[in-house]
């Protein structure tokens, strides 16, 4: 018996299994948080756009043309119109906290492609950042640093705008309301800004509120929505760095078991290799020792019977016929113990000719016939006239192999008979030997061939056999490129066995 099969490969390196997941896991975790940051980002970045469209649009809505119409030079602060947009805007961006700038532009009169201011919400008094008094500064971007040239610049009418050239969306705003489509950054910080038109009583546009968010708390807010989330992600790769971990303790343990088995294995597959070695050659040897006696017994019993040694009493001579016939018996297990070691060995040697196969199995079927009648059973023999099948086989090896499932189908039929038929198939010649005996469970099929094997069917029959004679038969016709098959409907229903041999 061969164990070779059951052994599995040795796992090298268990550790590398651990590092490639710890690996991936790292992976997986930073593809998540970027995919979830820019998921989070896209997602509030739409709401912002929302909030601040809704703003600017309310707040444009609710500012006067012709307030805007009155301011066009720096000293137009002091009018009234200033007063009123100036405190609208101012109640607007003070009512939300996170606006950093509300402011009004306008196209210059002179040169439509650039921009100017005309009011913002911080500018009531549009030089109290330049006063000596600090306790009137105005911190317009609420950062704590009042920067009277920076961000906390206040705003006068008709004052140039010139960053707004390189902001598209500036210009844009006079056709509908929109955002900046990305952050942007100029000398006031880095924000996003919605715009929305300032219509006159015609619907044209005379100018455009814009509102800033500061990036800043954009990004805070960005941080804070998607902290929980971070935190979970390193939760989970943490655990999944612990089960790493246990994988890789675990699979070291199993490795070092499954080695230590394999090594068992192999010696026990050595062992077996070696006992099987030496089954063989005792089986060789003993079997040439059992058959030397025995042949002297049955020779010696036929010439008993032959009267060589004169006349022996009929009853005397009856009992002669028992142990020739038992000798023969044990001759033929003798022989199928022979094969079998031969078999095992590769030492069966074939002595192939061409013939025609009708005429061995004819030859089969007569030598067979008294043992048939003896139990009482039929046999016919079925042959197409225009049949000629000739095989290149060893002539005695397959006449043992057919002998061998004749006997077998004796053997397991209490009644009725056994057909034998010739046929030929796609370059095959087919012998079929079927019988009305106990048939076989499907299920039992597969262990026919087995060695020392019989079936739960062969107690029905108080048939007593060693359990190798189908072994050879297959053995020795799929050493000849054919093979053996068998069907049974089932449990006392007959069998059917099919011998396939390869024509010449």
């Amino acid at each position: 018996m061969n164990f070779d099969n059951i052994t599995t490969e040795k796992i090298k390196n268990p550790a590398s299994f651990g590092v490639l997941v710890l690996f991936i896991s790292i992976i997986v975790v930073i593809f998540a948080s970027q995919l979830l940051y820019a998921q989070t980002v896209d997602l509030l970045t739409e709401n912002l756009r929302q909030r601040i469209l809704t703003i600017s649009v309310t707040v444009a809505s609710n500012i006067n043309s012709k307030d805007l119409e009155a301011l066009r030079v720096e000293d137009d602060w002091q009018k009234p119109e200033w007063s009123r947009i100036v405190n609208r805007l101012n109640k607007a961006k003070y009512s939300n906290e996170d606006i950093v700038f509300m402011y009004i532009f306008r196209k210059q009169q002179e040169d439509p492609t650039k921009m100017e201011f005309v009011a913002d919400a911080d500018s009531i008094d549009p030089y109290v950042n330049l006063s000596v008094d600090p306790s009137k500064n105005i911190d317009v971007n609420r950062d704590g640093i009042v920067e009277p040239d920076g961000p906390d610049k206040l705003q006068w009418p008709g004052q140039d705008y010139p960053e707004a050239t390189d902001i598209p969306e500036t210009f844009e705003a006079y056709d509908a309301p929109l955002t900046s489509r990305d952050l942007y950054t100029d000398a006031y910080g880095t924000v996003i800004t919605g715009y929305a038109p300032i219509k006159d009583e015609l619907g044209n546009t005379v100018a455009v509120l814009a509102t800033d968010i500061k990036a800043d708390d954009f990004f805070r807010i960005t941080r804070q929505t998607l902290q929980p989330f971070l935190f979970f992600i390193v939760f989970l790769t943490l655990i999944i760095i612990v089960l790493a971990l246990i994988i890789i303790y675990t699979w070291r343990a199993y490795a070092k078991s499954l080695e230590r088995l394999n090594d068992q294995v192999k010696v026990a597959n050595d062992r077996l290799k070696e006992l099987d070695q030496m089954k063989s050659e005792f089986l060789g040897l003993a079997t040439h020792q059992i058959r030397a006696p025995l042949t002297a017994i049955k020779g010696y019993s036929s010439m008993l019977i032959e009267g060589d040694f004169g006349q022996i009493p009929r009853r005397a001579a009856e009992s002669v016929l028992v142990i020739m016939k038992s000798c023969q018996d044990l001759i033929n297990i003798v022989n199928d113990f022979l094969n079998v070691s031969r078999i095992e060995q590769g030492r069966m040697v074939y002595e192939k000719t061409i013939f025609e196969l009708s005429d061995l199995v004819k030859e089969v079927v007569n030598e067979q016939k008294p043992n048939i009648q003896k139990a009482g059973l039929s046999i016919s023999l079925e042959i197409p006239s225009t049949l000629s099948a000739k095989v290149k086989v060893d002539r005695d090896k397959i006449k043992q192999s057919i002998g061998n499932i004749i006997d077998n189908a004796i053997k397991y039929t209490l009644s009725g008979g056994i057909t034998v038929s010739i046929s030929e198939e796609n370059k095959k010649a087919l012998i079929k030997i079927k019988d009305t005996g106990v048939g076989i469970d499907p299920h039992e099929v597969g262990k026919l061939f087995n060695k020392f094997s019989r079936t739960k069917d062969a107690n029905k029959t108080n048939v007593r056999g060693t359990g190798i004679g189908l072994y050879i038969a297959r053995k020795m016709v799929v050493d000849h490129g054919g093979d053996i098959k068998v069907f049974s409907e089932g449990e006392g229903k007959g069998t059917t066995f099919t011998i396939e041999l390869p024509k010449a």
